[in-house]
C-alpha cells in the first residue's frame, strides 16, 4: 500500500476510440476528469491501448477500477461489474483489440505482486467495434451512469479508510 495509511485509488480507462464502442473506457475517464478531477488520493488514467506499459501506473494503487467494453452477451449499453481477478475467466468473451495485452498485464500484476486491496472492472456491452465507427448511442448513454458508479465507489473506499 506504499506509505503507512496512505490510500491511492486508480481509475483506469482502456480502449481504442478509433474502434467505435471500444473507446468507452477512455471516454469515461475523460468525463470523470471533468466531473470530479484528480485529487491526492485519486489518479485518473487514460490507458488507451498501452497494454504492458500500464504497469508503472498500477504499482502503487491501494484500490483500482478498470473501465472497458466487455462482450458478455448482454444488450448494447448494459453495464456489468466484477472482480478484476475474474478477468482471465472472461478473457475469451472479450471483444477488443487489446484483450490479449490486458490479460498479460493482469498476469504480470500477479507475478510482480502488484495487488491492490480491491480491484474491480466496470464494463459495458458494446454494440460495434469497427474501425472508424462512432460510439453507438447505447454505449454513449451508459457513460454518465458509469461515472456515477465510480464516484460512489471512490466514496465507499474513502469512508472505509477514514475509519
Amino acid at each position: 500500500m506504499g506509505e503507512k495509511g496512505r490510500v491511492k485509488i486508480g481509475i483506469l480507462g482502456i480502449g481504442n476510440p478509433l474502434l467505435g464502442d471500444d473507446g468507452f473506457g477512455v471516454e469515461v475517464v475523460r468525463k470523470l476528469k471533468e466531473k470530479i478531477g484528480e485529487s491526492p488520493d485519486v489518479e485518473i488514467i487514460d490507458g488507451g491501448s498501452l497494454g504492458i506499459y500500464l504497469l508503472p501506473y498500477l504499482e502503487d494503487k491501494t484500490y483500482l477500477i478498470v473501465v472497458d467494453v466487455v462482450n458478455f452477451g448482454g444488450k448494447p449499453g448494459e453495464i456489468v461489474r466484477f472482480e478484476l481477478s475474474k478477468i482471465p475467466a472472461f478473457i475469451g468473451l472479450k471483444v477488443s483489440e487489446h484483450q490479449i495485452t490486458f490479460h498479460e498485464v493482469i498476469a504480470l500484476m500477479n507475478l510482480l505482486e502488484i495487488k491492490p486491496v480491491e480491484s474491480i472492472l466496470i464494463g459495458v456491452q458494446p454494440k460495434r467495434n469497427e474501425w472508424g465507427a462512432e460510439m453507438s448511442d447505447e454505449v454513449r448513454d451508459a457513460i454518465d451512469e458509469v461515472v456515477e458508479k465510480i464516484r460512489e465507489q471512490i466514496e465507499i473506499w474513502r469512508h472505509r479508510n477514514a475509519n
